[in-house]
């Protein structure tokens, strides 16, 4: 098969299934058809998230190891790419408010909407418990870290801690690796409780991504837009791949981690960047040119990996 026969025949059966339901949702709420998104994105993080996160990882085989080496890469791409950025940021003498639009854009990913189900399609059930845990390490950091960003040092961290400590799906993972580690199982009405709200989680994820994407506007289409989307979808990739060679990942975990650090700006940068005064305008122009630009270097990156659709 010819690399132009193996990206197309990627792009069809991995990415463009994501990018049709995410458009009927978007289309539906441009339409006015539907008009809040708020609730759905709340049952999807307070209830179908952790039951797939803890349906994923009660069922995997992944072990303590590779638990613990997401969780430690996730914190350290977030450490190297800032510390890149900030060095970015400074040479080309950035003001304030752009440093801190700058920095959300590239440091934190949409690893839970798009990254879960891009990682079902493409590695399965297996993936999918790997990906939970880089998405609840992923969500601290931008219930924490994020908030810091926005604010330069003037807001509330207590509030953002008190955050990230309320969110269920952290303790549904746990749960989840607990019950695997002691091979517990659930009365079975509980359980299929759970597989019914898990294999909701995914389609929720899709059409949430249309609707967070039908808020955003188009608006800051300026040099520094295209260079952090550059970063994003060039180089973050390199680095994901040079840190899992140095911390000595392989196989499903490498894959893994590597996608979903490969994904692009995260909605909730733009959400934070809006609440805290963070040039909004800059974070969602990135949030979307690195979305429509994620379906060509995902593509090509899943190839690299050796995926074989």
């Amino acid at each position: 098969m010819s690399l132009l026969s193996t990206f197309l025949t990627t792009l069809f059966t991995i990415v463009v299934p994501i990018f049709v339901v995410a458009a009927v949702a978007f289309l539906l709420s441009r339409r006015g058809i539907i008009t809040e998104q708020r609730p759905l994105a709340r049952v999807s993080l307070y209830f179908f998230s952790p039951a797939l996160a803890f349906q994923s990882l009660s069922n995997s085989t992944i072990n303590t190891t590779d638990v613990v080496s997401i969780v430690l890469f996730v914190f350290l791409m977030a450490l190297i790419v800032g510390a890149l950025c900030l060095g970015f940021v400074r040479a080309l003498k950035f003001d304030r408010l752009l440093t801190s639009a700058f920095l959300l854009s590239i440091l934190f990913v949409n690893a839970g909407n798009y990254g879960i189900p891009f990682v079902q399609f493409a590695f399965g059930s297996e993936g999918v418990a790997r990906a939970a845990i880089y998405f609840t390490a992923n969500s601290v950091l931008a219930n924490t870290l994020a908030v810091s960003i926005a604010t330069a040092g003037h807001s509330n961290m207590r509030r953002a801690l008190v955050t990230a400590v309320k969110m269920p799906l952290a303790y549904a993972a746990l749960a989840g690796l607990v019950f695997n580690t002691m091979g517990w199982s659930l009365p079975l009405p509980l359980a299929r409780a759970i597989q019914l709200a898990a294999a909701a989680a995914l389609p929720v994820m899709l059409v949430n991504l249309g609707l967070e994407l039908a808020r955003a506007r188009l608006r800051d289409y300026d040099a520094n837009v295209f260079m952090a989307v550059g970063i994003k979808l060039l180089v973050t990739p390199l680095i994901a791949l040079g840190l899992a060679a140095v911390m000595g990942m392989t196989g499903l975990t490498r894959s893994v981690s590597v996608i979903e650090a490969a994904m692009p700006t995260a909605v909730m940068a733009s959400l934070i960047a809006t609440e805290f005064q963070a040039r909004s305008d800059f974070v969602t122009s990135v949030v979307f040119v690195s979305t429509l630009g994620s379906t060509i270097t995902l593509t090509l990156l899943l190839i690299f990996l050796g995926y074989a659709p």
